[in-house]
């Protein structure tokens, strides 16, 4: 279940979103992308001007009412509650920081991957639990929630690089990339917007692809449903 906070769009180039978004850009026109947990349709935002057929799933009635204009169809509802049908036949599924606020994520993803048909990617990203400041915080004892970021107090499922992994390669799929996104620091500060805070920005994200598992605050991970 997301947040009920007012959800913050992340325009960054390295967010999550940016990379979905990126990675969405690069497949055939006219696909069929099932967006799981649209939010307020920030993804949708983002790639306006491609000319993908975007269809949604939101629990937030607000939120799926702002994004709707966005998508040829939102069900208002959790994903768990859909029906076969309409989880059928989709070219991409995108669960962008979603599974990780279900009590079963597995049994989620098993299903979205058995009523996809061969080939269909999947685009998968979750925070990294194993982040150095949430090491730093349990080597001296706190595991404290948050209103949003990797210990968000509605998130109920944890995990890190290789549980993710071995998470996808479960239900079925083929992993084809990962990605890692550096801590979104323009939401910490104003000053990451500034031109010099941008460049911090920059240095910051690449010292976090070269260190992944202990810098990385969420990983993308791009499968695919075999032929």
């Amino acid at each position: 279940m997301p947040s009920q906070l007012p959800y913050q769009d992340k325009p960054s180039r390295w967010s999550s979103h940016s990379l979905i978004a990126a990675r969405l850009h690069s497949i055939p026109a006219k696909s069929k992308v099932l967006d799981v947990g649209t939010a307020s349709g920030m993804l949708a935002r983002m790639c306006e001007d491609h000319s993908h057929r975007l269809f949604g799933v939101e629990p937030n009635p607000e939120w799926a009412q702002i994004a709707s204009p966005l998508y040829e169809n939102i069900w208002v509802g959790y994903i768990n509650d859909m029906d076969d049908e309409s989880l059928k036949d989709y070219d991409a599924v995108v669960s962008a920081d979603i599974l990780e606020h279900l009590s079963a994520p597995e049994t989620t993803l098993q299903k979205l991957v058995s009523l996809e048909g061969s080939n269909c990617t999947f685009l998968i990203s979750m925070p990294n639990i194993a982040n150095l400041w949430v090491r730093i915080n349990l080597l001296f004892g706190r595991f404290d929630y948050t209103d949003l970021g990797i210990l968000d107090r509605t998130h109920l499922r944890f995990f890190t690089r290789k549980t993710q992994i071995a998470m996808v390669n479960k239900a079925g799929l083929g992993i084809a990339s990962i990605q890692v996104t550096s801590i979104p620091l323009e939401l910490i500060s104003s000053y990451f917007v500034s031109s010099p805070g941008k460049i911090i920005h920059s240095i910051f994200a690449k010292l976090t692809f070269l260190f992944p598992t202990l810098l990385g605050y969420q990983f993308i991970v791009e499968a695919r449903k075999p032929v």
